[in-house]
């Protein structure tokens, strides 16, 4: 060490040498700086022009080190330079360097880097021994065999060291490269120096034609700074432009990332790039798929075979091997020189979905999940064309909810929604899982019943439907009782289309309902005459309304203690002109289910108030209010808008109303009533003792009367049940302040009865049957009646 310190301290011009150590530096920069380039994926040409260039710069920096260096050595004596041995020099040096980066290329990996970069350090000794064998001194040159041993040995292990480090994978590591590479050439060449002495020789010349220390030393500097500052331009501009390449890449990528499809772009089947739509739906991160074969990602598919211009269907396997609907349509583009497929991946999930939604949306109820109209259409239609096996033979059950409005009308739409649901769970859970169940809308129920027309099964069928659904459904802390009718038509005996055994099967519903609802029937060839004589007293209703054949009967209501006339309860009957006096019990649930009760209502009430006019004046009137008459808002209204018009006294009117009529929210039903009691109007609870919650309407809503229902009047005295109730009622109307009515009053007996139990007034057969209002005034007119008891 004390030598090559010697050597270079006392021996050499620092200056020159600090000129020969930034030459080597910026070599050794340039020689890793454009090596990366050629390992990058750029065209072959490329590459092979950056190797070139490389090994040029390096060859270059490595010769003018060693002669700008051996021109600041000063061997005290005259010294030249052969040009020949100058050139071969450099050539060597190239040659050499060439070499070693051939083989880092080529042999990729640690062994290679290893071997090339060894061939590169020993390139430096070479050129370096070369170029002294070009130095011409007067004297006589002795070598240190061991010392330049040495130099070749620190050359060629510092130069492997150098490779290795310069393609590591870190980037602090390969930072130290070019360091290791100058003091490769640093080493050898003063080592070199420090292992040769010079004896001076008067007897030596120097050659003519030999090139002067200064002439060599601008041709060297000039040469070496040229040759390595354009390398280091051409690397600026390289990475100029890469950097333009980049931001144009990355505004490319941007505006694919910012696409709502799916981008893939490929060179061959070789993924090259992927945009973050498509990362996201595949679940994979971009660096795993970059390099990956698009088979990884659409199995089964090339680039080659996806459609251009036009959408196909495929399948993507995301992250977890699950396949993915997609559509995929490919374009061709050219990269870099290089043809390229961009393929576009739409995901259709969201589509598939969306489509099957509409699908149920278009084939099942919304409410109930259950299949809507369409789709049993659909399946009705089916059947009848399928005319095969079990499917020619099949039963059609109708089915609708027995107090289904009830529930809607007192406890709102939401409960009657959460009871069709829980409806629907039981029915699919008493069926089988062949068997079509629909909701046709409202509270009306079809299954469509394969399995032949056995009918035994099919009655088991409609007897487990009708017991599950009459078990009470507990909603909301509310307890609901509803129960169904049925009505049941096989096909094809009942009907050889859809459309002739739905009726026949709504013929067998309503025949239910007749019988009482909570009940199913099979249809019947005469059951379609009642509905038409159903529907055919529906239209005389309509024209009775409308041509005034109805008239108005009274059956008076006496004092049950003086005997004396307290007024009457007015009775509808119709004169038909065909089938003559038509009982109210036949037409009036008709008029309530065909709405026409409404305007019937307000003819009774308008009838009874002037024609009640002619009465005394202490005397009333009894008008029945329907329940769906009470379900009008505007009620109160109409009756003050018909007194109004008729100038009859509010108090003389009493209004009869049932319990059904109370069945519905009870603060409407209390502002109603309030309403009418503030008109004056009295208030009647008809058929007192009937219903399960009578006591209960007494303390919560404002009667004036209770009218005790004849059911239990015409029992008495004699059944001791039917007295004990008259008696209770009587007394609970006293005690509340109520006026008590008898109704259905026959005899002596019971009348002697009700007087003596306290009933404040009597209405019978026993009084008078109902009389048209020419009698019930002349009756009036008269005396007391003649069987009112005292």
């Amino acid at each position: 060490m004390t030598q090559l310190y010697n050597c270079v301290a006392d021996q050499h011009d620092l200056r020159l040498v600090a000129v020969a150590a930034v030459i080597c530096a910026l070599g050794t920069y340039s020689t890793f700086a454009m090596g990366r380039q050629v390992l990058r994926r750029v065209p072959w040409r490329e590459r092979l022009a950056w190797a070139l260039t490389g090994v040029v710069a390096t060859s270059t920096a490595i010769w003018a080190t060693h002669f700008i260096a051996m021109l600041a050595y000063e061997p005290s004596m005259p010294f030249g330079f052969a040009i020949g041995q100058t050139a071969a020099s450099l050539l060597v040096a190239i040659l050499l360097v060439g070499i070693g980066a051939g083989i880092v290329l080529a042999w990729r990996g640690l062994a290679g880097r290893f071997v090339g970069g060894s061939v590169i350090g020993l390139a430096i000794s070479a050129m370096h021994y070369t170029g002294m064998d070009a130095y011409y001194v007067q004297g006589t040159l002795h070598w240190d065999t061991s010392t330049v041993a040495l130099s070749v040995m620190v050359g060629a292990g510092l130069g492997s060291l150098s490779m290795v480090l310069g393609f590591s994978e870190r980037r602090s590591v390969r930072n130290l490269a070019p360091l290791v590479l100058l003091l490769a050439v640093c080493g050898t060449h003063f080592l070199g120096m420090s292992a040769v002495t010079i004896a001076f020789d008067p007897q030596k010349e120097i050659p003519g034609g030999s090139l002067d220390a200064t002439l060599l030393s601008i041709l060297t500097a000039n040469a070496a700074l040229l040759i390595v500052g354009a390398s280091l331009a051409a690397l600026r501009l390289w990475h100029m432009n890469r950097h333009r390449n980049e931001a144009e890449n990355q505004r490319l990528h941007d505006l694919a990332d910012i696409a709502v499809e799916g981008l893939m772009i490929c060179d061959g089947d070789t993924i090259t790039g992927i945009n973050h739509s498509l990362e996201r739906v595949i679940g994979r991160p971009r660096a795993i798929l970059i390099g990956a074969p698009l088979q990884d990602v659409l199995p089964g598919l090339s680039a080659a075979e996806i459609p251009m211009a036009q959408e196909a269907d495929a399948v993507l396997r995301d992250g977890g091997k699950v396949g993915i609907p997609v559509r995929v349509i490919a374009q061709r583009i050219t990269i870099k020189a290089k043809p390229h497929t961009v393929v576009a991946v739409r995901d259709q999930r969201e589509r598939l979905r969306a489509e099957a939604e509409m699908h149920r949306l278009a084939h099942h109820d919304t409410l109930t999940g259950l299949a809507n109209r369409h789709q049993f259409n659909t399946a009705l239609a089916a059947r009848f064309a399928s005319r095969r096996g079990e499917d020619a033979h099949f039963a059609l059950l109708l089915l609708d909810l027995d107090r289904f409005k009830l529930v809607n009308d007192t406890l709102g739409h939401a409960m009657g929604d959460e009871l069709l649901r829980r409806v629907a769970h039981r029915l699919l859970r008493a069926l089988r899982d062949n068997d079509l169940v629909a909701r046709l809308g409202g509270d009306e129920f079809a299954i469509l019943k394969g399995g032949g027309t056995d009918l035994p099964a099919i009655q088991t069928v409609a007897e487990r439907v009708n017991d599950v659904l009459a078990r009470p459904f507990l909603i909301d802390g509310h307890i609901l009782n509803v129960g169904t009718s049925i009505g049941i038509a096989l096909a094809p005996s009942d009907g050889e289309t859809p459309d002739l055994l739905m009726g026949n099967a709504d013929l067998a519903l309503y025949g239910a309902k007749e019988e009482g609802r909570g009940r199913y029937r099979m249809f019947e060839a005469s059951m379609n005459a009642r509905i038409q004589a159903r529907r055919s007293l529906e239209l005389d209703l309509r024209r009775a309304i409308a041509r005034q054949e109805f008239a108005l009967y009274y059956q008076p209501q006496v004092d049950a203690r003086t005997g004396t006339y307290d007024g009457a309860e007015a009775l509808i009957r119709w004169h038909h002109p065909e089938r003559g006096l038509v009982s109210p019990i036949d037409f009036i649930p008709l008029a309530e289910e065909t709405g026409l009760i409404g305007s019937l209502g307000e003819w009774v009430l308008r009838t009874a108030c002037t024609e009640a006019l002619a009465w005394p004046e202490h005397l009333t009137v009894a008008v029945n209010l329907s329940p769906v008459q009470f379900r009008d808002a505007r009620l109160a209204v109409t009756i003050r808008n018909i007194l109004a018009e008729t100038n009859f006294p509010a108090a003389r009117l009493e209004l009869e109303i049932t319990e059904g009529s109370l069945l519905q929210d009870e603060q409407r039903t209390l502002g109603i009533l309030r309403e009418l009691r503030a008109l004056g109007i009295r208030i009647s609870m008809d058929d007192f003792g009937t219903g399960y919650s009578s006591l209960s309407y007494l303390r919560r809503f404002p009667f004036d009367k209770i009218k005790i229902d004849q059911s239990f009047v015409r029992r008495t005295p004699d059944d001791r049940d039917s007295a004990a109730i008259v008696r209770a009622i009587t007394m609970l109307g006293a005690s509340l302040g109520m006026k008590t009515t008898a109704e259905g009053v026959e005899t002596d007996a019971q009348s002697s009865f009700i007087a003596a139990e306290g009933c404040d007034q009597l209405q019978g057969y026993l009084i008078s049957r109902p009389v048209p209002a020419e009698r019930i005034a002349g009756l009036f007119a008269g005396s007391a009646p003649q069987r009112a008891t005292a």
